[in-house]
Parts: structure tokens; C-alpha cells; sequence
């Protein structure tokens, strides 16, 4: 396929793509459509996707992929270095488990002598992690596989969409592309809630393109319910609005007439604005939060932090090594340019500037907090890494054969993949931090029912901006509740405080948290005792029995 050719069929395959440049206005190099009759353009959409060798080569991939993330979710998880928000979601499906079921009351254990009645997004993925508890039983694989489910799901829909704006090549290359992002080999299987967000986004987006090409009511009112719904999974996920308004510029102008628009959209709008009331009425009566609307930490970016250098870095980082595997960079810089010069598809001019408002506004998180934000480029990425790869095949036509090209093809994804399989390679080593020991140490020393304090390594405040302190690791590894220190509240009137509303065991994972000598430390001395292993043992956990 020449690179005209290419230009002409992206043309065809996004009819949204015509109206206006991706990019900028400029005469299209070729003309608006593919030459022959209607009959022989429908015959270059992709046909079923394992129709051909590429489409049955993408539908390894994929299956590949998915067996690998089910060998990864069976791992005990307490072993991967990170699991402080699994922790917590595994948490909250233990509490519904053990304490009913009601959705719209998630529990984390970090609520001291409470409840711990908790505003965060709507606990969906937890909720049916524990109602798969009550037949196979409280495993944290259940609610990894349930996870997986999600992006399986996210896989599926972005092939929805793929082949409705992509040539066949092209579209099967970002079914591969999408599928060995270390993206999804990192979170696709980690017990939280990002890909039941991604899974409803992708859904947001393929909707909203059928509502574009067909003009059906239908597609409108799925597109809204996709958006509310990936809302209410994570409100960062309402950026996404944005795409379908520049989207909708580009490609439909006229339709912003039509009052089934803003119908539409109120009605999206309103299930995450009465969860989000839900969830602050949680926060002011109970106190605790994950920071969603309600204080507690800022996800958001300031001049100080746009202005540094960290902020471009980091994203970039983030970016280059979870969305792209590195290698993906320099193709899906060839295909932006591919995409601009083709007219298309618009969905690429849609989201991009769109999630680079998204990543300014969260920038606090985006750059160094939350490399899973970045979730929401795999989509876009994946379809300009396969305009790369489409745009080099092209090339490489004429000059080398078949077999060459075939054997580069797997080669590539190799590479493509490299950063993944090295995410799997590495859940067999354990990386478990020492908060695993502590938790034994804790499980060891107290009863069930004892409130306990534990000290976190994290700051309350950074810099005076409220910061998700609490780490919840011991608290769910030992199955203990109780209040989470923060490392900049590791005084006396802390801990005097706790004890009076019931706490009995003050835990410390981290001895540099209390030093000798300071005032903690000589608090601790007249008003707890040390039990358990002593501070500076190998794990470096100390528990004291408070008076």
C-alpha cells in the first residue's frame, strides 16, 4: 500500500475524517475518497478479524496476552513491590463481604474506632469481587481476574472502534499495539478500579463514533451511558467529554442543534454528580476520603509545578515507558505525522489536545503520583503506533520481500512487548516490601479487635497541600483497624488522642519515623511497651501496647 493509497483509505474508513484536517486546514495530498464504485471501496473495510493472517497473528497476540495476565493475577500479591491502592480495594471488597453488600457504602479499614465509611468512586469492581467471594471463596485473584474481565473488555471495544476508523492493516496493527502495552500488563491485572474506567471510556468512544457514521439515537444514549458510567468508575475519566466536543466540531458541527445532544449529556452528567454528593456527605459525617471531591489530597497541577521540570519529564516518562514500551515512540511519531498529513481519523485530533488539558489539570499526579492516569493515551497511542507500522510497510514494499517483512513484523512486536514481558517476568521474584513482616509481626501480637496506629511513610501535607497519607498495606495484610500517622504527624498529642478513642498498638515500619530522642520517642518510653521483635531488626518493625 502506497502512503497515497494509505491516506485515501483512512479517508474512507473515517467518514468524520472529510469536514475538517486533523491538524490543520490544508488540502488533502490525494482525493477525498478511494477511486472504484461503492462496492470496491466496502471491500477494503477489514472483514472479521480472523479473515486473514494478520487478523489471526493480532488474535495470538491478544490471547497471548490474556493467559499471560491470568498466570500474573493467580500470584499471591502481597509479593509485587506496590500494592497500596489494591490494598485498599481488596480492603473494601473484604469489608462487603463480611459486612453486606450495600454499594454505596465502601469501607476501608483506616477509620480508626468508625465505620470507615470512605468517599471514593463507586466501589464497583470491589463489590463484584465479593460477590464472587460467596462461591469460590475470599481470594485476591478473584478480584484481579475481575479486573482483567475489565480490560479484556477494553480490548474489545477498542477493536469496535478500530475497525470502523482504521484500514484492516492498520486496525489490526492497533489491536496488537493496544494489546502489549506494558500498560496493560501492569494494571490490566492489579486489583483496582482503572480498568473498569478504561473499559467504559473505550466503550464512550466507539458509541459516539457510530452515533457520528450512523446517525441512530441509539448510539447517542449508548455513548452518554458509557461516559456516566466511566465518570462514576473514576471522575478523572471526565475529560472525556471534551474528546466528544472537539470530535463533535470537527465532524458534525451541525448536530450541536439538536437538543437530544444536551439531553444526552445532562443526563450522563447526572449519576457522578449524585455519587460525588454521596461521597462528600461520606467524608463530612465519617472523615475519611481518597481525596475524590472533598479535600484530603490535590490531583491538580500549579504554576510551581507546570513551570518545572519534572512536570514535562515525568509525563513524558510515563508515556514513553507505560503507553509505548519505548520502542512504540518513533512509530507513533510517524504515524501523528502519517494521521495529520491523511485527514484522519479525527479521533486522534479529538483526543490528543483533549488529554493534554487533561494531563495540565491533574498535573500534581500525572507527572509523578499517578503513572496509571495515563491509562486513558492507550487508545490514541495504539492507533498511531499502528499508522507507523502501516506507514513503514509501506515503504518497505518494493524493497524487501515478503518473508522479510513478515519476519520484521514479528520481530516488532517483540520489541513492542519487550517491556511487558519484563512486568511479567519480574511478579515471579519477590518484591514484597517489609510491611509484609510487619503485618505478621502485628497478626502475631494482637487480637483482631484491637485498634491499632500505624505510622505511614508518607507526609499528611506536601508543601501545605493535603496528600493521600494512609497507607492501608498492614492494615489489610493484617487484617487490623484502626488510624493511619502520617510521617509529618508523628507527635505525642497524636498518639494521646488515639489512645483515648480506643487505640491499644502503635506500629512503626519504618525507624527513621521515630528517632531516638526525639519527642515520640520519649512519649513512647513512660506511656507504651514494646512487644514483639525490637526496633532495628531486620524488618525494621516495632509495635508498642499502648497504656
Amino acid at each position: 500500500m502506497s502512503l497515497i493509497h494509505y491516506k485515501q483509505s483512512v479517508a474512507e474508513r473515517d467518514p468524520a475524517t472529510q469536514p475538517i484536517p486533523v491538524v490543520a486546514q490544508r488540502p488533502p495530498a490525494g482525493p477525498p475518497n478511494p477511486p472504484g464504485p461503492p462496492a470496491q471501496r466496502a471491500a477494503q473495510a477489514p472483514g472479521p478479524l480472523l479473515g486473514d493472517r494478520l487478523g489471526q497473528f493480532a488474535m495470538l497476540v491478544v490471547a497471548g496476552v490474556v493467559v499471560l495476565s491470568v498466570v500474573r493475577s493467580l500470584l499471591p500479591m502481597e509479593q509485587l513491590a506496590y500494592i497500596w491502592r489494591p490494598a485498599d480495594t481488596a480492603t473494601i471488597a473484604h469489608n462487603f463481604f463480611v459486612g453486606g453488600m450495600n454499594l454505596f457504602y465502601p469501607q476501608i479499614n483506616w477509620g480508626g474506632a468508625g465505620p470507615g465509611y470512605v468517599e471514593m468512586e463507586l466501589p464497583l469492581l470491589p463489590w463484584l469481587a465479593a460477590a464472587l467471594y460467596f462461591v469460590v471463596g475470599e481470594h485476591a485473584w478473584v478480584g484481579r481476574l475481575v479486573a482483567l474481565a475489565f480490560m479484556v473488555a477494553s480490548i474489545a471495544a477498542f477493536w469496535g472502534l478500530a475497525r470502523r476508523v482504521l484500514p484492516a492493516n492498520a486496525a489490526r496493527w492497533s489491536l496488537i499495539a493496544f494489546a502489549v502495552a506494558p500498560v496493560v500488563m501492569t494494571y490490566g491485572n492489579a486489583y483496582g478500579p482503572d480498568t473498569v474506567v478504561l473499559a467504559f471510556y473505550v466503550l464512550t468512544l466507539l458509541f459516539f463514533q457510530r452515533w457520528l457514521t450512523e446517525d441512530r439515537t441509539v448510539w447517542l444514549v449508548a455513548a452518554a451511558a458509557a461516559a456516566s458510567a466511566a465518570a462514576l468508575a473514576k471522575p478523572t475519566s471526565l475529560h472525556v467529554f471534551l474528546i466528544l466536543l472537539i470530535w463533535l466540531l470537527i465532524a458534525a458541527r451541525d448536530r450541536l442543534r439538536r437538543p437530544s445532544l444536551y439531553i444526552a449529556g445532562v443526563l450522563a452528567l447526572i449519576p457522578p454528580a449524585l455519587w460525588l454528593l454521596h461521597g462528600r456527605n461520606l467524608f463530612l459525617e465519617y472523615g475519611n476520603t481518597f481525596g475524590v471531591a472533598s479535600g484530603g489530597d490535590s490531583k491538580f497541577g500549579t504554576i510551581e509545578i507546570w513551570t518545572s521540570a519534572g512536570f514535562w519529564t515525568g509525563n513524558a516518562s510515563f508515556e514513553s515507558t507505560l503507553i509505548y514500551g519505548i520502542v512504540g515512540v518513533p512509530l507513533a511519531l510517524l504515524g501523528a505525522w502519517l494521521a495529520w498529513r491523511a485527514r484522519g481519523p479525527v479521533v486522534l485530533a479529538a483526543g490528543l489536545p483533549a488529554l493534554f488539558v487533561f494531563y495540565v489539570a491533574v498535573g500534581r499526579y500525572s507527572a509523578e503520583f499517578g503513572p496509571q492516569y495515563h491509562i486513558f493515551s492507550l487508545p490514541f497511542a495504539a492507533i498511531m503506533v499502528a499508522l507507523g507500522v502501516v506507514g513503514v510497510d509501506a515503504w518497505l514494499r518494493g524493497r524487501v520481500g515478503r518473508p522479510v517483512r513478515l519476519t520484521l513484523a514479528v520481530v516488532l512486536t517483540a520489541l513492542l512487548f519487550a517491556m511487558s514481558a519484563n512486568v511479567f517476568r519480574v511478579a515471579f521474584q519477590d518484591q514484597s516490601s517489609s510491611a509484609v513482616a510487619c503485618a505478621a509481626q502485628l497478626t502475631s501480637v494482637t487480637a483482631p479487635t484491637d485498634l491499632v496506629v500505624i505510622a505511614s511513610d508518607e507526609n499528611a501535607y506536601i508543601n501545605g497541600t493535603p496528600n493521600n497519607f494512609e497507607d492501608p498495606q498492614i492494615f489489610y495484610l493484617a487484617g487490623r483497624k484502626g488510624w493511619a500517622l502520617g510521617a509529618d504527624q508523628t507527635l505525642p498529642s497524636f498518639l494521646e488522642e488515639y489512645t483515648r478513642d480506643g487505640a491499644r498498638y502503635f506500629v512503626v515500619n519504618n525507624p527513621d519515623l521515630v528517632p531516638a530522642g526525639s519527642p515520640l520517642a520519649t512519649w513512647l518510653d513512660g506511656n507504651a511497651k514494646q512487644v514483639g521483635p525490637t526496633a532495628g531488626a531486620t524488618e525494621g518493625c516495632s509495635i508498642w501496647a499502648l497504656r
